[in-house]
């Protein structure tokens, strides 16, 4: 019992002990707290710009790409081009074959000639017709005059006993016949000069006209030319071979300028706009180019969600290849007079954003308003000035009113 009484209290004084030291250490006031130095890296404002800019990668492609098919079925006939060929706009690329072509011309034409001739008949005809209708409405027009003149003699002769009534009946009946073959010769010549026979004819000769016309422009389409000017890229027919509309037999391609194809996201978008320079670099060999932005697509790619963005590439010496895979840096131009500062020495806190500012050796917390920002930099609009020094790295430490010490930067 006696081992037992001892060993408990030396357990009681140990814990004593303890005890007394945990007291000491909590016993540490706010201003000891507050007097901890807390080592901090510094950097100070400056007068600059931020290059907020999105690096993605795109796809090098023709400004215009044309395949060039036959308007009709046929043989070719000649391929007069080659593969990376360049050639001029109206250059002759292929032809077809013409054999059947050139007698269908030579049909039409003859169709169209005896359509002619059939006109030109048609008009003799009618003219000749006119000629007698007017004769014969002039012979009648003095047939009456005198019937009539002869009527109204034997009339006068009638009512003076001279002459019997038979006499007068028979003059009177001459005038009637005589009236009626008038009425026929005007109703001849009125259809001499309608000329319907000529319409008829004039018409089957227009017919004639356009089927001839189209006949030699189906035999010009068999000699095929150059739409655009450009490089060719594809040769897929040779002579002998059967070629159609549905198929390409030389594709032509417009390589200066090369288009480069991307994708921004609509965070990306918003700093984006047609005319602006970028920066463009190729992926195989780092070589370093300028671009515009030439097109911007209104709606989003739904399949990527991105918007397609097209850049033109000058390529005069033809260095550049369509497919090349390449970098596009889109650059904000920006003021050169921002204040700017690294985007590590901003933190946030309940949606504001902050910097420590330093006052001689002291750390103040102060509420900034930020712009333009990348990864490296931002731009300051407000809260902090020209030529102040913040805190860049330690801030995790730091409490408004904290003490620093100011270390080099690794």
């Amino acid at each position: 019992m006696k081992r037992s009484g001892a060993t408990i209290g030396l357990l009681l004084a140990f814990a004593v002990a303890i005890g007394g030291c945990s007291s000491q250490e909590a016993q540490v006031t706010p201003q000891q707290e507050e007097a901890k130095v807390v080592p901090v890296q510094i950097d100070t404002v400056k007068r600059g710009s931020v290059g907020a800019s999105a690096g993605v990668t795109g796809k090098l492609a023709p400004s215009e790409t044309v395949e060039v098919t036959p308007k009709a079925s046929g043989k070719i006939s000649m391929v007069h081009v080659k593969l990376g060929q360049q050639v001029q706009k109206g250059a002759v690329l292929f032809t077809m074959d013409q054999t059947d072509l050139a007698n269908a011309v030579k049909e039409a034409q003859a169709s169209y000639e005896l359509a002619a001739a059939s006109l030109q008949q048609s008009k003799t005809s009618t003219a000749q017709s006119l000629q007698q209708a007017q004769s014969g409405l002039v012979s009648a027009q003095q047939a009456v005059s005198d019937a009539k003149r002869d009527f109204e003699r034997i009339s006068a002769l009638f009512n003076q006993g001279a002459v019997s009534a038979q006499q007068l009946e028979q003059v009177k009946a001459v005038l009637v016949n005589e009236q009626s073959a008038y009425d026929t010769a005007k109703q001849t010549l009125a259809t001499a000069k309608q000329k319907t026979g000529v319409a008829v004819t004039e018409a089957s000769v227009e017919q004639a006209r356009v089927a001839l016309e189209n006949a030699r422009q189906q035999l010009g389409n068999a000699v095929i030319a150059a739409p655009i000017s450009g490089t060719i890229s594809e040769v897929h027919g040779s002579a002998g071979e059967m070629a159609s509309p549905q198929s390409a037999v030389v594709t032509i391609v417009d390589t200066d300028p090369l288009i480069a194809k991307t994708n921004l996201s609509e965070k990306d978008m918003a700093t984006v706009k047609a005319g602006d320079l970028v920066h463009v670099s190729l992926t195989a060999t780092g070589q370093s180019l300028q671009g515009t932005v030439t097109a911007i697509s209104p709606v989003m790619n739904p399949d990527l969600r991105a918007y397609p963005v097209e850049i033109s590439l000058a390529n005069r010496d033809d260095r550049l290849k369509a497919d090349m895979v390449v970098n596009i840096q889109f650059g904000q131009q920006q003021s050169a007079q921002s204040l700017v500062i690294s985007r590590k020495a901003v933190f946030e806190e309940n949606g504001k954003q902050y910097v420590y500012l330093l006052d001689q050796l002291t750390a103040k917390k102060v509420e900034v308003k930020t712009g333009v920002e990348t990864s490296d930099t931002v731009e300051i609009l407000a809260g902090v000035k020209e030529g102040e020094q913040i805190v860049v790295r330690g801030q995790t430490l730091l409490k408004d009113g904290a003490t620093v010490q100011i270390q080099q930067g690794s």
